[in-house]
């Protein structure tokens, strides 16, 4: 991809009098990508064309030495419309491809462009170059708001005033900012108004996870701040998301917090004469509801134990049933490999507990508990190699909760079929 000009948009047609027939979207190939065909790697210039059924001006692209014009289409196979002054900037901001600099006047320009194009142009940029987070102010963030502000209202058993169509379906369209935002949120709003605890367990615990990879400084002050009250909510009506949540909101409302994450080293100092009982210990995070403890022994294991405070309510029995059994992800990580593990947790009077015994890491490695507590339904994408390391680091009392899990998923599910190797290979106990 070596073109500073070339599409947008994964649709094309070639404008003009066609060499015979029909003129058709990627010269009849609708299922490539026409960003990266080949006719455009080379030689093609910005401009704006007459077409559609209109005749108005769209976003093209011109080859002077084959003199072909291609118009960028829409989703739905039209010519994206643009005026001579959009297509203008769109050529300044390619030329300086892929680090474009932004001027006040450019971002300016950027925000009144049509949803689409500011989609794809951003999208692109997202993937190829590295603009400031500023840029992606512009994108249409006010349904966003609009969604974020009825679900804060509904998690304060406020009934929100009807919502616009764009706020009922937020699309793809702030995408380029963050992936993992605007989906979760959507399905947390339809578990809240449907009402769907199972839903508004699993829409809560990815938004979650969403903001704690996405950037903040990409989301505009105001969407910044609803989000953070968004998880806030989550954080006092879910005890499983508290951990969690909390942090997604130090990090948008730009609180700095140390996180749940610490370091170990397997190469212990020397024991005393004829002893050999070394560990090394770590506590993640502080007093809270949500413990995790992490020890290394001499003997090269490590032993994780996960502790969350909820007193067996009526609201703690219908968390766990919309979770069917619960597991703390704790990640370890070594140099640039991590291997994620998942404590199944038991639940007892006072608080839900798990223990995980696996191998350590060799010299320095870190432990971090960061992620969202989850369901069975957060293990169905986890293939049933990953979950079996689990499997086989948990005690008597994790097992247990791993096969009671097990008889809640279908037949094919990865948990079940990891259950059915662990218990295969060892006999079940």
């Amino acid at each position: 991809m070596t073109a500073v000009h070339r599409p947008l948009s994964d649709w094309v047609v070639r404008v003009g009098p066609p060499s015979s027939g029909t003129n058709l979207i990627n010269d009849g190939d609708e299922r490539a990508d026409a960003r990266h065909l080949p006719v455009f790697a080379e030689g093609w210039v910005r401009r704006s064309v007459m077409a559609g059924p209109e005749h108005t001006p769209v976003l093209a692209l011109y080859n002077p030495d084959s003199g072909l014009t291609y118009a960028e289409l829409d989703d739905n196979g039209a010519p994206l419309p643009l005026e001579e002054s959009g297509t203008e900037l769109i050529d300044r901001i390619e030329t300086s491809w892929p680090h474009p600099e932004f001027g006040p006047a450019d971002l300016a320009g950027v925000a009144t462009l049509s949803r689409q194009i500011r989609y794809l142009l951003l999208h692109r940029l997202s993937q190829e170059g590295s603009p400031a987070p500023v840029v992606y102010h512009s994108l249409p963030w006010e349904p966003v708001t609009e969604l974020a502000s009825a679900v804060v209202q509904m998690l304060d058993d406020t009934q929100p005033s009807p919502l616009s169509d764009e706020a009922l379906d937020l699309g793809h369209w702030v995408t380029p900012a963050a992936i993992g935002v605007t989906g979760p949120l959507e399905q947390l709003y339809e578990g809240l108004a449907d009402p769907d605890p199972v839903l508004a367990a699993r829409g809560g615990t990815a938004l979650c996870t969403g903001l704690s990879s996405a950037d903040p400084a990409r989301f505009p002050a105001p969407v910044r701040g609803i989000l953070a009250d968004v998880v806030r909510r989550l954080a006092s009506v879910n005890p499983f998301l508290r951990h969690t949540a909390t942090l997604a909101a130090d990090r948008l409302t730009g609180v700095a917090s140390t996180g749940l994450v610490t370091t170990l080293d397997s190469d212990l100092p020397k024991a005393a004469a004829g002893t050999d009982d070394r560990t090394m210990i770590r506590r993640l995070g502080d007093s809270g509801p949500f413990s995790v403890r992490a020890e290394v022994t001499a003997s090269g294991r490590l032993k994780i134990t996960v502790e969350l405070t909820v007193e067996a309510t009526t609201e703690r029995n219908r968390l766990l049933d919309s979770y069917g059994y619960a597991f703390a992800p704790v990640v370890v990580s070594a140099g640039d490999l991590s291997r994620r593990y998942w404590v199944a947790l038991e639940a007892r009077r006072r608080w839900l507990s798990g223990t995980l015994d696996v191998p350590a890491e060799r010299g320095r490695f870190e432990v971090g508990a960061q992620e969202a507590v989850t369901g069975v339904w957060g293990l169905s994408g986890v293939s049933p190699d990953e979950l079996l390391v689990s499997l086989t680091g948990a005690d008597r009392a994790g097992l247990q909760v791993w096969r009671a899990a097990a008889e809640r998923v279908p037949t094919g599910h990865p948990l079940r079929r990891a259950v059915r190797r662990h218990d295969g290979q060892r006999g079940t106990s």
